[in-house]
């Protein structure tokens, strides 16, 4: 070995193997930190018998040096922050489950001649009494810059709205955590807006039938001219008497698979991120109007309605449906690398198994169960940077993640026997059910409005309320002396 501290040990067939082995795994959500990178370049330049510097045999792992320099020679790599993304959302967005929705959703665009002016997106969410502040221009070098809020938790107000796909929008719904409502909690408010209430300010059924009401006094639909409605699986979207509201006036209501809201929903995608800046803008406006004075859940409505008309433009709503692939559709909206997290647990295969295969002899024993993921007991140790282990049944993987998640083909080479893959396999989950645990069965992106689906609904809520019938007949039935 050499001790040559800035000696470049890989050729350049090598070094963008090693490149994109980083990008896949930072597609897949399981990105590698500085540290991981330098252990697995010495790793790796161990194993195809390199010349490296003497400290990296020292020290196990590359040098700074070497990480900067890499990071200069390929301009697509970057040190960035990742976003904490949850387990479900990574596993339920796949091929599967946005095959099937962009399936149904071009049926119902065929069979009623649906037009962007036709086509509603409805989602709720949460506005609290307590603002993220705003950076401010402040000392240099001062440790800790404060900023008021009215309280250290706020108090949760639910909002939903609808928009369609020309920008059109109205009024917001506000759902406030009290037993009654009164119509002065809407003062100040957006024009046109209503309001309810209930103990938890969550959305409900009962709530959400108010909003449906709503919905239809400012779209006016009718059998003879119906619109969609998209919307997600939530528990109060599934409420009986919305499906039939919607079903008896022109309302076709069609769900997103569940946990893919981050990617199909155009307010999430394109509406909510601008709506929360804008209002924690309001709220610190608010708060240096009102020194001294605390922001109850009644000055939520006229936070909101001045930060509603800049966030619920027609760019960013018409941008929403674009990016989801709504309108203008377009079922190829997603690229490959876009899916990466759930090959990590092979959901889109157990996906496509449940959906296509209606005979399937464990469909109703998976149904049952709530499946449980955990990534194989090999995993990194530090002193040795050995890598995740994967089953060998699974080894051909690396060729089809290779193959699906590079933008562009790599070279071939004599040491793609050896490869960062081989050193550092990607991490694959191992699925396990427990036979005596019995979970709730998940959704799927139905037509809620058509009649299978809606007997399918209607029959689990009999059955919710026959149950809640002998919880209460129990409750108050009077204990034996």
């Amino acid at each position: 070995m050499l001790d040559i501290r800035g000696l470049h040990p890989f050729s350049v067939d090598q070094e963008q193997i090693l490149s994109q082995y980083i990008k896949n795994s930072a597609d897949m959500y399981f990105g590698l930190t500085p540290r991981d990178i330098k252990q697995l370049a010495y790793q790796f330049a161990h194993k195809l018998g390199l010349k490296y510097p003497e400290v990296w045999g020292k020290n196990l792992m590359a040098g700074p040096d070497w990480f900067t320099k890499i990071l200069k020679r390929n301009s697509s790599l970057s040190l960035r922050q990742p976003e904490a993304t949850s387990l479900s959302r990574a596993m339920n967005f796949n091929k599967a489950n946005v095959n099937l929705f962009m399936d149904k959703f071009q049926q119902v665009l065929l069979k009623y001649k649906f037009e962007a002016q036709h086509i509603y997106i409805i989602d709720e969410t949460g506005v609290t009494t307590v603002q993220t502040p705003s950076k401010v221009v402040a000392t240099k070098g001062k440790k800790q810059i404060g900023a008021i809020t009215s309280a250290e938790r706020g108090v949760l107000v639910t909002m939903c709205i609808a928009v369609n796909g020309t920008g059109c929008a109205i009024p917001p719904m506000f759902v406030f955590p009290r037993v009654k409502f009164h119509q002065n909690f809407l003062r100040g408010g957006p024009a046109g807006c209503v309001g309810t209430a209930n103990k938890s300010g969550w959305m409900q059924g009962p709530e959400f039938l108010t909003f449906m009401e709503h919905f239809l006094n400012h779209v006016r639909p009718s059998l003879e001219k119906k619109v969609l409605v998209l919307l997600d699986n939530h528990e109060s979207h599934l409420y009986l008497p919305v499906i039939d509201f919607c079903k008896d006036n022109g309302i076709v209501l069609l769900s997103f698979p569940p946990h893919c809201s981050h990617k199909l929903q155009p307010l999430d995608r394109s509406v909510y991120g601008p709506f929360k800046k804008f209002v924690n803008r309001e709220m610190d406006q608010w708060m240096t109007m009102h020194p001294g004075s605390r922001m109850t859940i009644y000055d939520i409505p006229q936070i909101v309605a001045g930060a509603l008309p800049d966030a619920v433009s027609p760019r960013n709503i018409m941008g929403g449906f674009k990016v989801s692939g709504i309108w203008p559709f377009d079922r190829n909206i997603f690229r490959e690398d876009e899916f990466a997290p759930s090959l990590v647990t092979d959901v889109d295969d157990l996906e496509t198994n449940q959906i296509n295969q209606d005979t399937h002899p464990e469909k109703e024993l998976f149904n049952s169960l709530e499946p449980e993921l955990r990534i194989s007991p090999n995993q990194i140790d530090v002193s040795s940077n050995v890598a995740i282990q994967v089953s060998n049944d699974n080894c051909s993987n690396s060729t089809i993640l290779n193959q699906t998640l590079a933008d562009n083909p790599i070279p071939s080479t004599s040491s793609n026997v050896i490869s960062p893959e081989s050193i550092r396999p990607y991490p694959k989950a191992v699925r396990e059910q427990k036979l005596n645990k019995k979970g709730r069965q998940k959704g799927k992106s139905a037509v809620l409005t058509d009649t299978p689906e809606k007997n399918e609904i209607e029959k689990k809520f009999k059955a919710k309320a026959v149950k809640r019938n002998i919880f209460e007949q129990n409750k108050n039935r009077k204990p034996k002396l």
